[in-house]
């Protein structure tokens, strides 16, 4: 059987075409433009490379009339994405001097921040006027008796004045006055703080004596809704004697503001001000759904830019089959509920259209954040090789592909993305992958023995495969067997013999005969191991690729039904839930003698840490029967998995320490009430 074996795999690598590198660039020096990948054309184009490194031929990426890419106060500097700087001298209101509002019925644009401000009632015309950057112009309202109230109260509020920014920006000031003349307001002119404006552009007469003389200011971020009763009144007087109003406040986040006035007497706003400085909390580039043109094998991502301390970049991606991620339904005549096309939905009145439904069968949901630590581009290998990078989760094969980035800042620092990349295959190793694990539950975080079955659908075009990667998160115990279409593959782990394996910190690796063509469509391989699932939920993610492939393309293997023994259909094992956070933690040797004598000279602690899903600080502290702390370990940033620790028995003045009865604290640091303590003893 293993000369039978060895035969079909060298014939069938002989049919392996020779291999290059695909890439596609956003941003940098050699990438695409950011905002290519925001337009309505096209998202720039893909490199074909073959093995030598030259470039074999450049391919448009299109862009699909369905997405929705968007931009919120991002900064496209040197083809990079960053958050937005506010800057102080910039009025965040000030609109357009040549917009056209047509009939008052549409908001009117804030360029700055891309936000709009809504009037309401037909008052857009006269709100613009306090907008315009004109002193000369004003929002004029005129003072009107309420019969039901004492004589001075006017009839209701005289101006909502909303603002939208579109996103959360730094803000701290609020500057507003009348139309104020030259030679009356002289003095108030020359008091205004910067920007001044020139005594030019006021008005030869002065209208100071209609300044507001009650109003409130409101404010609210985008986790709160923009009706008044949720909006924060930061600034609220009854008895106003400013004629300009500069009210300045600590700088907060605010995506909506209001200013209402009550009416007192006539009133006018020549000119509404809002400032800030800093740079904007959290803003999002959400990519058009771009089009490869063709079914490709998605295989990595990484990125390169720059992370201050206090600041944090999401990125997450999803793929698809088809143009449109939504389907769109509707009644027909018989009163069914049935399918119809974009252009059919979009001509039913919108008060009318039933909600659009994810396309679940065609389209993925979009991929947790990526571990940004290990997309990074790593500069000390060339970028060529490919050797860094994470894989890329989202299913593959598929043509379609949306890129989301938010980027979170402190006011004073901001995180940079200057290019992200997308490696992939045009020719894929099988058409479609899917893959099962058993059991899919455990009650013990102790090792347990799991099947992992993978099927894969395999055409002529596609390239096929020998190898099977899967991530198992913490080091298996036991790789137990291997079997392909039925017949155990004999695998060894010491590198020799015709199919290695490999059992690594976090995945195991196994070979067998390349499977490749329709003849070995649905063929099954299963491979048995024993490890330890020490996250709820814990994803054992698996990957197919070739070996003769230079750049070893992975293929993920998508949750299905590989096969109808088990009725799991899913790649993710359920633990019990809660408990510590510590497990099997264990102290050896329980009696340390760090005399040098080669025994037991290093105390090792080994622990289990469960349900961290991002790296945290675990630390070691080393205390006497006193209870003062002798000894710290480094912390050690961490998540879910299996961790040993060393201690040579020295303090932190590098002697050693004096023998006796020392306790050991195992602690995530962010988490107070999560450690795990226990005992040993230090002896000569």
């Amino acid at each position: 059987m293993r000369r039978i074996y060895l035969l079909l795999h060298c014939a069938l690598l002989t049919a392996t075409p020779a291999l290059g590198r695909t890439e596609y660039h956003l941003g940098g020096p050699d990438g695409n433009a950011w905002q290519d990948a925001l337009g309505e054309e096209n998202a720039g184009s893909y490199q074909v490379f073959d093995q030598d490194g030259q470039l074999l031929r450049s391919m448009p990426v299109g862009i699909t009339p369905h997405g929705a890419g968007t931009d919120t106060l991002i900064d496209f500097s040197a083809n990079s994405i960053q958050p937005r700087f506010i800057d102080p001298t910039v009025n965040l209101v000030g609109a357009d001097p040549e917009t056209n509002l047509g009939a008052g019925s549409t908001p009117i644009p804030l360029p700055y921040t891309g936000g709009t401000s809504h009037g309401g009632q037909g008052q857009n015309f006269n709100l613009f006027k306090m907008l315009d950057g004109d002193p000369k112009t004003a929002h004029f309202r005129r003072f009107t008796q309420d019969p039901n109230s004492r004589p001075g109260i006017g009839e209701g509020w005289a101006c909502g004045c909303p603002f939208d920014f579109g996103a959360d920006v730094p803000v701290n000031r609020v500057r507003f006055y009348p139309r104020l003349g030259p030679e009356d307001d002289r003095t108030l002119i020359e008091g205004l703080s910067a920007p001044q404006i020139p005594f030019a552009r006021f008005p030869e007469t002065s209208f100071a004596d209609n300044y507001v003389k009650w109003y409130e200011i409101r404010v609210a971020d985008s986790a709160q809704a923009p009706q008044g009763a949720n909006l924060d009144i930061i600034q609220s007087t009854r008895e106003n004697l400013d004629i300009v109003v500069d009210y300045r406040f600590n700088t907060r986040s605010i995506r909506w503001l209001t200013l209402r006035t009550f009416p007192l007497s006539n009133w006018e706003i020549a000119e509404f001000e809002v400032y800030g400085e800093g740079y904007v909390a959290k803003t999002v580039y959400l990519s058009q759904i771009l089009d490869f043109g063709q079914t490709v094998s998605w295989d990595k991502i990484r990125w390169s830019g720059e992370l201050p301390a206090g600041t944090r970049i999401e990125i997450r991606t999803r793929t698809g089959q088809t143009p449109d991620p939504s389907l769109y339904f509707d009644k027909n005549t018989n009163g069914d509920i049935v399918p119809i096309t974009l252009e059919q939905y979009e001509k039913i009145d919108p008060r009318g259209r039933r909600p659009t439904i994810y396309d679940t069968d065609n389209w993925s949901f979009w991929s947790p954040p990526y571990d940004f630590a290990a997309g990074w581009r790593d500069e000390t290998i060339t970028a060529a090789a490919w050797r860094d990078g994470t894989p890329l989760t989202s299913p593959s094969p598929s043509r379609y592909i949306q890129i989301a980035v938010r980027l979170f800042s402190t006011l004073n620092s901001a995180p940079r993305l200057d290019q992200l990349s997308l490696h992939f295959s045009e020719a894929p190793a099988a058409s479609e992958v899917v893959g099962e694990i058993w059991p899919t539950e455990v009650n013990s975080f102790a090792p347990q023995t799991f099947t992992y079955v993978v099927r894969p659908t395999l055409n002529e075009s596609d390239l096929g495969f020998d190898r099977l990667e899967i991530l198992t998160h913490t080091r298996a115990t036991t790789l137990r067997s291997v079997v392909v279409d039925a017949v155990e593959i004999p695998f060894t782990l010491d590198g020799d013999g015709d199919f290695p394996a490999q059992i690594l910190d976090d995945r195991i690796v196994v070979s067998f005969p390349k499977l490749i063509g329709t003849d070995d469509s649905f063929k099954q391989i299963e491979v048995v191991f024993d490890t330890s699932v020490l996250r709820f939920g814990a994803p054992f993610n698996s990957w197919i690729y070739d070996s003769a492939d230079p750049d070893q393309i992975k293929q993920n293997v998508r949750p299905g039904n590989a096969t109808f023994r088990f009725s799991g259909d899913a790649l993710a094992v359920q633990t019990p839930i809660g408990g510590a956070l510590f497990a099997a933690v264990r102290v050896d040797p329980k009696v340390f003698t760090p005399n040098g004598d080669g025994i037991n000279d290093v105390l090792t602690v080994a622990y289990k840490l469960r349900e961290v899903t991002q790296p945290r600080p675990i630390t070691v502290h080393i205390f006497n029967l006193a209870g003062a702390q002798v000894a710290t370990l480094d912390p050690l940033r961490s998540q879910s998995g299996e961790f040993t620790r060393h201690w040579a028995g020295r303090g932190p003045d590098g002697q050693l320490l004096p023998p006796g009865t020392y306790i050991y604290r195992l602690s995530v640091d962010a988490i107070a009430d999560q450690h795990n303590i226990g005992f040993f003893s230090l002896t000569y």
